[in-house]
């Protein structure tokens, strides 16, 4: 398959969640997927999965909440 592409399974895999879970960012984040002509499985870019691994900034306010 292409290099900038990788399959949800393998997504998941990476990350270290399950393959349920990319669904969901999937939806919620409103994602872009992909398939290739001759292949049934679903990809996301590389750059994408690598957004989805980064750290996101919490407020001040919610980390003295929690």
């Amino acid at each position: 398959m292409a290099e900038n592409y990788e399959s949800v399974d393998e997504a998941a895999a990476e990350i270290g969640v399950n393959r349920v879970t990319v669904w969901k960012w999937i939806r919620q984040h409103d994602l872009p997927t992909f398939r290739f002509l001759g292949d049934r499985r679903t990809f996301l870019r590389r750059e994408d999965v690598r957004r989805l691994r980064e750290p996101i900034p919490v407020e001040r306010s919610k980390k003295l909440a929690a």
